[in-house]
């Protein structure tokens, strides 16, 4: 899984042209993405009766790493 991982992260900067500020953009996305999906996972997770998973973090970067690649393709496409 982790071969998957750093593989996307290697893609991402490629397939956004490897600028350096799309490459910011792309970080940023991943960190955003991570944290947002880490507050709705803590949200449901106080809720009583809800089951923790061993893991999270794995989740929580796996929703970034998606986030920084829909990011990227949306600023390509609405880009002028």
């Amino acid at each position: 899984m982790s071969k998957r991982i750093l593989l996307l992260c290697l893609l991402v900067p490629i397939l956004t042209a490897c600028s350096a500020r799309t490459a910011t953009n792309a970080g940023s996305d991943l960190v955003i993405g991570a944290y947002e999906n880490e507050e709705k996972r803590e949200v449901a997770e106080s809720r009583p009766g809800s089951h923790s998973s061993s893991n999270n973090t794995r989740k929580d970067v796996t929703a970034g790493i998606f986030s920084a690649i829909f990011g990227a393709l949306s600023r390509t496409l609405n880009s002028d």
